[in-house]
């Protein structure tokens, strides 16, 4: 698939993405000289994030917005005449088939947040935390077992002890973005490598994480084991763990704020009680 082309000829790129990285690479790619955006698939409505946003570029670049479901019943009529060089998925969580796999001229690459061969499938940013695994995203080819492709370029994501789901999901999709920009150059020119992953790696299945939100308060464990669970879930928007106590269901999050090596003050009617 991944064969010598003429680098000065317009590249073809079929989009399929999702979210703030999709919407920052497609404005991207059509500001690029080099580039056709010969369309873009997207979530389906129900479950798409800054499709309003996707939307409204498309219209205005002139770049076809197609749904997933739609691209997939009529491929022959919509895609296979696209003629791509490239497909790119970018934050897209729908698995491409054979057919699409095969359609470019020169590769399909997809870009996973997270450090491969490590936290495959979803909620990497939490389980990089919960495993003790690398934290980073991953540009690879894409190949019909999913993120088992050889990989093209990485950036490792720092997540420090203070971090919540929120930073860290936010650190992997500003990382996401500066990762595929600064790899773009090189597939367009063709001067790029693919190297296989190092090992089978680790996948979770989203039942993992549904069991591991769900906490049990009679479970035994560490004081830290239980505040890197609680930090990797919170979200500002109210998400969290889920704890069922006297037949009552909680949200339950945490923020950790570093504070100066001196005494804390307990609000309380004794002025005097602190902690140092």
């Amino acid at each position: 698939m991944h064969t010598s082309m003429d680098e000065n000829r317009t590249q073809r790129v079929l989009l399929c993405i999702d979210n703030r990285a999709g919407y920052e690479t497609l404005r991207y790619l059509v500001a690029r000289p080099g580039v056709e955006v010969v369309a873009a698939i997207m979530h389906p409505e129900k479950n798409a994030t800054f499709r309003d946003e996707i939307l409204a570029f498309c219209a205005e670049s002139g770049v076809p917005a197609i749904d997933i479901r739609q691209a997939r019943k009529q491929f022959d009529q919509l895609i296979a005449p696209l003629e791509p060089d490239f497909i790119v998925s970018i934050f897209f969580d729908y698995i491409l088939d054979d057919r699409f796999i095969a359609l470019p001229k020169r590769d399909a690459i997809n870009l996973h947040p997270g450090y491969l061969p490590y936290n495959k499938g979803f909620y990497y940013y939490a389980w990089a935390v919960l495993d003790g695994t690398p934290a980073g995203v991953s540009i690879h080819r894409i190949v019909s077992e999913v993120d088992a492709g050889p990989i093209i370029s990485q950036m490792r994501v720092t997540v420090d002890p203070h971090d919540t789901g929120e930073t860290i999901y936010d650190k992997h999709m500003n990382a996401s973005i500066a990762l595929f920009k600064s790899t773009w150059p090189a597939l367009e020119s063709d001067i790029y490598k693919v190297f296989p992953q190092r090992h089978a790696g680790t996948r979770k299945l989203i039942t993992e994480t549904n069991q591991a939100i769900e906490l049990d308060p009679y479970e035994t464990c560490t004081t830290r084991e239980l505040i890197d669970k609680l930090r990797v879930f919170s979200f500002s928007s109210g998400a969290g763990c889920i704890v069922r106590i006297d037949g009552r269901k909680y949200v339950v999050g945490i923020e950790l704020i570093e504070v100066a090596d001196q005494n804390i003050r307990i609000p309380g009617k004794r002025d005097n009680c602190v902690v140092s």
